[in-house]
């Protein structure tokens, strides 16, 4: 049944009516030219039929499915018959800032147990949307999938009202690539007043990426296509040729370079003009409530990948480069005598390196410039692939997150087929849902008893798992080793500079 249209700014819309629940899916918000800035749709006087999700972003295993002027849609869920102003939860969605969509993310679920309006995004992935061009001739081409983020984010402050959301009361949220990407546009000046609280789960150690290290990959792929005398030729190079050229550097990249990351936000000096964890820290973002979650075992899907990813040998180096082998050494025998039975120690620094550390720390900057935050971890293994092989790794909450419980999700995207959710699934995906409910409706995940915010003391983090806990982040041998290591490097700096 086809809902009654709503006017946006680019022309009428209509979507689809199931279950108490209005769907409008590929919602154009901006069309792009190839390595350059998107622009609004075109405008339409006719009702358009939103009822399908609209064409993928290009990106490796979709291309046949995708189209590069035409990626830049949204998906937008509403509950019927509310007769106020519902929150907004804005969601980027992650893939290694080279896969993914909206599609992957049913939102009729969550918005009817809010109530809240839910919105899911595309950007452009891979090289289209993160490969710094401007340098080579292509003046627009820097930071653009920032941009289309911005642009979706512009599109619902100026739209969302006619479907039922409040433009004042929007939270950011992300998953993994998607949460470094709320971390870099939460601290971007453009986006200042258009949300009000923010979500990151499992964003990357490294959130942004240093510019030379991004003119270095732009370099590589230029050259890698044979156009580094001609690199406005890139425009109209085709799709198949520009992803296997990007796939043939990224292999070599990852064994040549300190950062084996292709792709992301690039501290440019104009898109992004400051490292966010320094806007963070000075307190610019106070007034934005913040929660950081990651899983348990976030690095065991890399690790088992085939070949196991560059993060993992970057990630050891990068601890080797700041304590030495022989830091290195400590952290591992530190892991090795303190883990569960069923935990790769290795595995498990590494986590800790690459993901948990970072976001506490972020954790740490925002509670002491003034800011409220809550920290969590996810410790559940879903009874879906590849959870139930691999345990809470990387994407466990994201599964529970957008679950129609009883029941997971089909990830079309993903290629990743739902499935019944057991008993344990369902309790702590339903705990999980309703902290995040109640985060995007209040700015508060859940009463402070049960779950007090980030601080100084005791650094509660929330355990989702069964049954829910609260514990001290700041407890065991494994903190107080890197407490000493990091002591201990402070003090030859130190001794250094005097």
């Amino acid at each position: 049944m086809l809902t009654d249209a709503v006017l946006t700014t680019s022309g009428p819309v209509v979507g689809a009516a199931q279950d108490g629940v209005h769907a409008f899916k590929g919602v154009p918000f901006a069309i792009a030219r190839r390595f350059a800035r998107a622009t609004p749709p075109l405008a339409w006087q006719d009702a358009r039929q939103c009822t399908d999700y609209g064409a993928y972003a290009p990106q490796p295993g979709h291309l046949d499915h995708a189209d590069e002027a035409s990626c830049l849609s949204l998906n937008i869920w509403t509950p019927a018959g509310v007769d106020r102003p519902l929150p907004v939860m804005f969601f980027i969605h992650g893939g290694a800032f080279v896969t993914g969509g909206g599609a992957d993310y049913d939102g009729s679920f969550l918005a009817a147990h809010g109530p809240a309006v839910i919105v899911t995004i595309n950007y452009r992935l891979g090289p289209l949307g993160f490969l710094q061009l401007a340098s080579h001739g292509l003046t627009e081409a820097n930071n653009l999938a920032v941009s289309d983020t911005l642009m979706a984010l512009d599109w619902v402050r100026a739209n969302i009202e006619n479907f039922g959301g409040d433009p004042g009361a929007v939270t950011l949220s992300g998953q993994s690539a998607g949460a470094s990407l709320v971390i870099a546009l939460a601290t971007l000046p453009q986006a200042r007043g258009k949300f009000v609280r923010a979500l990151a789960l499992s964003a990357p150690g490294r959130n942004i990426m240093g510019a030379d290290h991004a003119a270095e990959v732009a370099a590589r792929v230029l050259a890698e296509l044979g156009l580094a005398r001609e690199a406005n030729a890139i425009a109209s190079v085709p799709l198949p040729k520009l992803f296997a050229g990007v796939e043939r550097v990224g292999r070599r990249l990852a064994d040549e370079t300190a950062s084996g990351s292709l792709f992301g936000p690039v501290l440019d000096g104009t898109v992004i003009p400051r490292e966010p964890r320094d806007v963070f820290a000075e307190g610019a973002l106070r007034d934005i409530p913040l929660w950081l979650g990651s899983c348990r075992d976030e690095m065991v899907m890399f690790l088992k990948s085939t070949p196991p990813a560059a993060m993992i040998r970057t990630t050891e180096r990068g601890v080797r480069a700041s304590f030495g082998d022989a830091g290195w050494e400590r952290l591992l025998a530190y892991y090795r005598a303190t883990a569960r039975l069923d935990e790769d120690p290795y595995e498990a620094l590494l986590s800790d390196a690459f993901w948990h550390r970072p976001m506490a720390d972020l954790a740490r900057d925002h509670a002491a410039a003034g800011g409220a935050v809550w920290l969590s971890r996810f410790d559940h293994r879903p009874a879906l692939e590849p959870f139930l092989s691999l345990g809470p790794t990387h994407g466990a909450d994201n599964a529970c997150l957008w679950a129609h419980l009883p029941d997971f999700i089909d990830r079309p995207i993903l290629k990743r087929k739902g499935g019944p959710m057991t008993p344990d699934d369902i309790e702590v995906a339903g705990r999980f849902q309703e902290s995040l409910l109640r985060f995007v409706t209040t700015g508060v995940p859940d009463v402070a008893d049960a779950w007090p915010r980030f601080g100084a003391g005791k650094e509660p983090f929330a355990i989702f798992d069964r049954p829910f806990q609260v514990a001290p982040l700041n407890e065991g041998a494994r903190f107080r080793v890197w407490g000493e290591l990091l002591a201990q490097k402070t003090r030859v700096h130190e001794d250094i500079r005097a």
